[in-house]
C-alpha cells in the first residue's frame, strides 16, 4: 500500500510570513581509501582520491522544472523560484517552490512508480481519508467538503482539496492535489494561514495545471 507523504520530515518550518511547510532531508556519505605502506605527500592523496559529484535531481530551465527520475514536468508562473530539490520519505523526491509575491513555500511530491490505469480511480478515492489520518495529530484537521473535488490534469486523475485545522489558535490550512499517472505519482501541497489561501491558491494552481506526468 502506498503512503500519502509529500516531504522528507514532518516537520513544519516557518516562512518569513508565517507560511508553513514540510522541509525535506537530504543524506551525505563519506567514501574512506584504504591505507598505504608509505606514506604519500598530502597533495598527491588529493590527486588519487576519486572525485564524485551529487546527481541533480532536476533541471530548471525557462521556466519549465523537468524531474529526472520520473520525467514529470511543471512551469513555474513568474516570480516563482526553486528552494531545494532533495529525498524524501516514502521513496519519493521533493521540490520546494517559492512565490516571490505572497513568500509562501509549496512543496511538490514526486515519485516513479507503475500502476494499472484501472485501479487508480480507487486510489484516488482513498486519498483523503489516508492524509486524514496521517494529520490525526492535527487540531481540528477537516476537510471542506465543497473542495474536495477529482479533476484531469494534463490526461491524468487528480484529486484536490482543502483541509481546516488550528495551529497555536492560529487558523490554518493545507492545500493538496495529487495526479496520479500510470508509470509516476506527484502531490503538490502547501501549508499556510487561511488568511494567505485566496492569492496563493489561484497561483500555485497555474503550476499544478501546467503538470505532466508520465
Amino acid at each position: 500500500m502506498e503512503t500519502d507523504v509529500t516531504c522528507a520530515r514532518d516537520v513544519a518550518s516557518e516562512s518569513p510570513k508565517g507560511s508553513v511547510y514540510l522541509w525535506p532531508s537530504g543524506c551525505s556519505c563519506l567514501a574512506f581509501l584504504p591505507l598505504t605502506a608509505r606514506a604519500l605527500p598530502v597533495q598527491a592523496q588529493i590527486a588519487k582520491a576519486p572525485i564524485s559529484k551529487p546527481q541533480s535531481m532536476g533541471t530548471f530551465e525557462n521556466g519549465v522544472y523537468h524531474h529526472n527520475r520520473t520525467g514529470i514536468e511543471f512551469t513555474l508562473p513568474p516570480d516563482w523560484v526553486i528552494v531545494t530539490q532533495e529525498w524524501a520519505d516514502g521513496g519519493g523526491q521533493s521540490v520546494l517552490v517559492r512565490d516571490t509575491v505572497s513568500n509562501v513555500i509549496g512543496t511538490v511530491w514526486m515519485k516513479a512508480r507503475t500502476i494499472d490505469p484501472a485501479d487508480i480511480p480507487a486510489l484516488l478515492n482513498r486519498r483523503i481519508d489516508n492524509r486524514m489520518r496521517e494529520r490525526n495529530n492535527f487540531e481540528s484537521y477537516k476537510y471542506r467538503s465543497d473542495s474536495v473535488r477529482q479533476m484531469t490534469i494534463g490526461g491524468r486523475a487528480a484529486l484536490s482539496g482543502v483541509a481546516d485545522y488550528l495551529r497555536n489558535g492560529q487558523q490554518m490550512v493545507e492545500y493538496t492535489t495529487w495526479v496520479e499517472g500510470e508509470k509516476s505519482r506527484v502531490v503538490f501541497g502547501s501549508r499556510i494561514p487561511a488568511t494567505s489561501l485566496p492569492g496563493f491558491q489561484s497561483r500555485f494552481d497555474t503550476a499544478i495545471q501546467s503538470a505532466v506526468v508520465p
